[in-house]
């Protein structure tokens, strides 16, 4: 990116240059001797502009902050060079330019959690209590400072003078309250309060919140206790509600293992680490950019070993279309991490994304050699069936069902059904599918896919329908399951009702060929033929797989043929 903003710019100046240069019909400039000396700051600031906008955050970081001092007005610029910093993942970088930023007067709520972090790195965890009081800090960033100012204290004052400040956030409506009372069970475990501590997890617990670090501590404590069963409860619980966490997982080896658990007592750096992560994973999944990741940088300041960390970073890289970052991110991981398969499966799948399916399988393949672990086996059988080896994917997921045991996991249990639908082996399919139904009888999924394929089989309409009328109940704003209620019409030939779904489904996701394509189709067989050849361009435009573009081409030169009168509801 660097040099493509570098020649960019200087192959303007030459342009411009060889317009003004001597000649027959003007005057002589020389733009070089002439250029006022604020011209390189305005280049260096374009440039940085340029490349905040084009997804350059190490370009804009390294240009803003060129142009600081140059500047009438620094603090603002400063600013803005911390934030790409952090966004480009350079933390040293970051950590200079906030002092910087902080001399020329800068009170930025970023550039003040910056400042508290590169104390508290450097062992100076009282230093950072000034960049964390005060005003001026948004709602985000000011329960950060007070869980930051929590840690800090808890390491001079103890947990009388660390909890207020946690407390302070709490409102009396657990839907807001759980990361604050997950803080507070951390803090009350590392004072070594273990009755608070599970009193407090143990109320979260109740209300239905389940954020891993929190669970992983509750269970630690209750096996430490001696409750082993309980604690074992919690991990199946969150296993079933959640899905599968690398260190709950871990956890719960060691536990059946009758290996001895000792609750951790977390260090000020530590705890300082969560006070960012926690809040940072939360917006990770709430939002469709990488704005998370300045806070997964600052986690990993405070604490190296934080690997799951990584692996949401990553995840918000991807979301921000970092993709290259991304996959540098979890090479990063280390085989000794709890988390060093599920990293290895997100480079995999990032790699087959990149279209780098061969090296993708080969990453997945020798990290399962060396670690046989479920979730790694997971992501190798995802990756099969995405490169359309069912056979392969099916075999792998049927390897898991059968370690599972009776603790069946509904997900993997309707993949299975899914990867044998697509290889024709419906009664299989029809099974596993219905297995998983029975485990979550209130999946839109599941209920959308059994009762598509039983119409597109023309048997148990009735059901079928309802199932995926359920569906639709249960996901009105879902495309892809309103579009299947649509095509449901349109296999039964009845067209004008598919018309009116199938409508709503491409309002819904505009931007989908398959659904343009359905659309065009029951366009024509509802004899709104100008409107038909309108959808199938549109999805021609929208770029299909090239087996859909012959076949929507095709209609377009011909049209569709009516098919043989379908099965129809009683």
């Amino acid at each position: 990116m660097k040099p493509f903003f570098s020649t960019l710019l200087l192959a303007g100046l030459v342009t411009l240059g060889g317009c003004a240069s001597s000649g027959p019909h003007g005057p002589s400039y020389n733009f070089s001797e002439d250029r006022p000396p604020e011209a390189s700051s305005y280049r260096d600031f374009m440039i940085a502009r340029i490349a905040s906008l084009t997804n350059d955050p190490e370009t804009a970081a390294l240009s803003y902050g060129a142009v600081i001092d140059a500047m009438p007005d620094k603090a603002p610029i400063a600013e803005r060079a911390v934030f790409s910093a952090l966004l480009a993942g350079d933390y040293a970088v970051a950590v200079g330019l906030a002092h910087r930023a902080s001399e020329a007067g800068s009170q930025a709520s970023l550039v003040r959690l910056t400042l508290a972090t590169d104390a508290i790195t450097r062992s100076r965890a009282q230093k950072a209590r000034p960049w964390l009081e005060g005003e001026g800090l948004p709602p985000f960033n000011r329960s950060i400072a007070n869980n930051l100012s929590a840690w800090v204290a808890l390491e001079k004052g103890g947990l009388s003078d660390a909890a207020p400040f946690v407390e302070q956030q709490l409102t009396g409506d657990m839907r807001f309250d759980s990361p604050s009372l997950y803080m507070l069970g951390l803090l009350q475990m590392s004072a070594g309060e273990t009755k608070a501590a599970i009193e407090t997890f143990e109320k979260v617990w109740t209300s239905g919140a389940r954020l891993a670090v929190g669970v992983e501590a509750h269970a630690e404590l209750l096996a430490a206790g001696g409750d082993r069963e309980r604690a074992l409860e919690l991990i199946d619980t969150f296993r079933a509600d959640v899905g599968v966490n690398a260190s709950l997982a871990s956890l719960a080896d060691r536990i059946e293992s009758g290996v001895r658990i000792k609750p951790r007592r977390l260090s000020t750096r530590q705890g300082a680490a969560l006070s960012f992560y926690v809040p940072a994973a939360a917006l990770m999944y709430q939002t469709e950019d990488d704005l998370s990741s300045v806070y997964f940088v600052l986690a990993l300041a405070l604490d190296p070993n934080l690997h799951v960390a990584r692996s949401l970073w990553a995840q918000a890289l991807e979301n921000g279309g970092r993709r290259d970052d991304a996959i540098r991110i979890l090479r990063e991981v280390p085989p000794s991490s709890d988390y060093y398969a599920n990293a290895r499966g997100q480079l995999a799948n990032l790699l087959n994304a990149e279209n780098r399916s061969e090296e993708a399988l080969q990453v997945a393949a020798e990290a399962l050699a060396g670690n046989p672990d479920r979730g790694l086996k997971l992501q190798l059988a995802d990756l099969y069936i995405s490169r359309e080896r069912y056979t392969d994917g099916e075999a792998i997921l049927s390897e898991v069902i059968a370690s599972d045991g009776e603790q069946a996991d509904w997900r993997v249990i309707f993949a299975r059904g899914a990867a044998r639908e697509r290889q024709g082996s419906w009664e299989a399919a029809e099974a596993d599918l219905k297995h998983a139904l029975e485990l979550r009888p209130e999946n839109a999924t599941i209920l959308n896919y059994l009762g598509y394929s039983w119409i597109d089989r023309g048997i148990n309409l009735e059901e079928g329908f309802s199932l995926i009328r359920r569906a639709v109940i249960l996901e009105p704003l879902s495309g892809h399951i309103v579009d299947s209620l649509g095509w449901a019409y349109y296999r039964l030939g009845k067209y004008e009702e598919a018309v009116d779904f199938l409508e709503r489904a491409v309002e819904l996701m505009p931007g989908d060929p398959t659904l343009n394509d359905h659309l065009g189709d029951a366009y024509w067989m509802a004899g709104r033929h100008l409107e038909a050849g309108f959808q199938w361009n549109r999805a021609l435009k929208l770029d299909p797989g090239e087996e859909d573009r012959t076949l929507i081409e095709e209609k377009l030169r011909t049209g569709l043929v009516p098919e043989p009168a379908p099965a129809t509801l009683q």
